[in-house]
């Protein structure tokens, strides 16, 4: 009787700590800069077929861009988006272990998100090629959704495993977070010259604001969506898809080591 009393004293002790470290771990959490941050690498998928003009990004540019330099953006008022593909290299990917509802969820999610892209930079949407029309054409070439209840208890107390803080180190990524990878190029519609182009990948960050398994990968959309809209609109107003990249922060730049 009194191994029993003794038992539950201590998974009530164990549960009330639990619930103290993440009390703690919310104001921590509510302060930082976001759910995501950029992959240390990315390895192209195919979908864009030539990267051999592409250069590393800066700042707040893809990981991977490219911008064709004699190209006048002011030429463009409107844009054909190509549905949202789910791209992947090969059986192994994450893309081909996911069930159809999330794929699905993805392509609608991602053909939203370049609309919302265009239109918040003034652009209008088209569905039929010309002169002043720009075609956009994107695809998902990675993607996994997080184990949101170990994600909760590594980040309210990190300490509790030994392999989820070396696996962080070494990938980059913290344990049982999602990711989300993409390829996406701007086409001129009626000559198929390429304009700009991107590649692009981001990690989930430690965050017990992530209740849902999407989360991070919907976190990594909303990133991209903004920066494609500045980046649209300063392409309007100078004329040159030619970006202008600001050097990276502070926080930026240790962003990297952060699980």
């Amino acid at each position: 009787m009194k191994a029993n009393h003794s038992t539950a004293l201590g998974r009530r002790a164990a549960a009330g700590l639990y619930l103290s470290i993440l009390a703690a771990a919310i104001p921590l959490a509510l302060a930082g800069c976001g759910t995501t941050k950029e992959a240390r690498s990315v390895t192209p998928a195919g979908f864009l077929g030539n990267y051999s003009d592409f250069r590393r990004g800066v700042g707040n540019e893809p990981y991977l861009i490219y911008a064709n330099p004699t190209a006048d953006c002011r030429k463009y008022t409107k844009v054909m988006i190509d549905p949202v593909t789910l791209w992947s290299r090969g059986d192994d990917s994450s893309l081909q272990k996911l069930e159809e509802k999330d794929r699905d969820m993805l392509r609608a999610l991602g053909s939203e998100t370049l609309r919302q892209t265009v239109t918040q930079a003034g652009l209008t949407v088209v569905d039929e090629p010309g002169p002043d029309v720009m075609r956009m054409r994107a695809a998902f070439t990675d993607a996994e959704k997080a184990n949101v209840l170990l994600e909760d208890i590594s980040a309210a107390a990190p300490y509790v495993s030994g392999a989820a803080t070396l696996y962080a180190e070494e990938k980059g990524q913290a344990l049982w977070t999602g990711d989300v990878a993409y390829e996406m190029e701007f086409l001129d519609s009626m000559t198929g010259e390429r304009l700009s182009a991107a590649v692009d990948k981001r990690v989930g960050l430690l965050d017990i604001r992530n209740l849902d398994a999407w989360d991070s990968v919907r976190a990594a959309l909303k990133v991209w969506q903004e920066r494609g809209t500045k980046r649209l609109i300063s392409c309007q107003q100078t004329g040159s898809f030619t970006t202008r990249p600001r050097e990276q922060t502070l926080d930026q730049q240790l962003e990297v080591y952060r699980p």
